[in-house]
């Protein structure tokens, strides 16, 4: 990355450390508050989440003429450039987070806020600025050349080599062609369809076997290879979401929401996954966490999400080591219609 462009990341990172500072304190401090005019949850859930914070902007109206949701949040919170230069909705989820919390929000860090989205906003033009000042700065190349002398250096345009014209071996002509010309175009055209057709043919085949072996395996059972305690299933009786360690950035799109956690249990570090939909508009999908030793085949260990649970569907949890084998994994969540899946990227663990 370039130095202009170091500079910008890190004001905007600066910035959302900020607002996750504020949104800590709200989920440290408040408490879950249901919209007006919709039932409570049947579960209780945790203040200051993404889904928390773009429901009070939307019923507080924090951000006029704005829909926010919790992909919004999320992106600020991320410090992506996109969001995090839009002064309204980063004041916006720093209030909503204050209102959470309980705390006052003043106009004077309000203001500074909307400085500080402006200032990363300032660097982005610049950076701009100095990516097309900076081809500029680079020495042009110089070719060997033959019509200048040794104390004469020649200028770039004598210096490059001449492109060569595109040269077309046609004619046009509006003369109809005869019978005999005709039957022969005909005859040699008709040799050249089938010539063309049987390399065709022969490509097809020879493309379709490396397409057919290169079909991945399905993934085995989720116990395969795994005893003990290696594969938790009640991951909510024993691991607390909220004290686990959650990977960045959530699987979340569309109407599902979901993220991979992480954390310890008796000496030993275990990852699991989890999936929501919005209430506003539910899905049905899932969640799973797909997991593998060295020598091993793929095992996913999946978790229906069912249209009508306002919760969190929590996959088992995979412990990083099974058998004294490093293990690799991987969590995904998906939707069932229309079909997608997003996941982590795969994880190499061993300690």
């Amino acid at each position: 990355m370039s130095p202009w462009w170091s500079r910008v990341h890190d004001a905007a990172q600066l910035l959302a450390s900020r607002l996750n500072a504020a949104v800590a304190q709200a989920a440290r401090d408040g408490v879950y508050t249901a919209p007006p005019g919709l039932p409570p949850p049947r579960r209780s859930r945790r203040p200051a989440s993404l889904r928390h914070l773009a429901e009070v902007i939307r019923t507080s109206r924090l951000a006029p003429g704005m829909s926010v949701d919790k992909d919004d949040v999320a992106a600020v919170l991320a410090g992506e450039l996109r969001p995090i230069t839009d002064p309204v909705l980063v004041v916006a989820t720093a209030r909503a987070a204050h209102l959470i919390a309980g705390v006052p929000f003043d106009e004077a860090e309000a203001d500074r806020l909307a400085v500080a989205s402006a200032h990363v906003s300032a660097l982005i033009d610049a950076a701009r600025q100095a990516d097309d000042r900076a081809p500029r700065a680079v020495p042009v190349p110089r070719f060997p050349s033959q019509d200048h002398s040794a104390d004469q250096p020649p200028s770039a345009e004598r210096a490059r080599p001449a492109a060569e014209p595109v040269i077309l071996d046609a004619y046009f002509t509006t003369r109809r062609p005869s019978r005999r010309r005709a039957r022969m175009a005909g005859i040699v055209g008709g040799l050249g369809a089938l010539v063309i057709a049987a390399a065709g043919t022969t490509l097809i085949l020879r493309d379709r076997e490396p397409q057919q072996a290169e079909q991945p395996a399905a993934d085995a059972e989720c116990g395969l290879g795994a005893t003990g305690i290696d594969i938790i299933e009640n991951t909510p009786q024993l691991f607390d979401d909220d004290e686990a360690t959650r990977l960045s950035p959530t699987l979340d799109f569309d109407q599902m929401n979901g993220s991979a956690r992480y954390a310890r249990h008796q000496d030993r570090t275990y990852y699991w996954g989890r999936a929501g939909s919005d209430d506003h508009d539910p899905r049905s999908g899932g969640a799973r966490v797909r997991w593998s030793t060295p020598e091993g085949p793929w095992r996913s260990c999946e978790t229906v999400l069912a249209q009508n649970e306002r919760g969190y569907a929590h996959t088992p949890a995979i412990a990083t080591t099974i058998g004294e084998k490093p293990v690799t994994v991987q969590v995904c969540l998906w939707r069932d219609d229309p079909r997608r899946e997003n996941c982590t990227a795969e994880i190499s663990n061993g300690r």
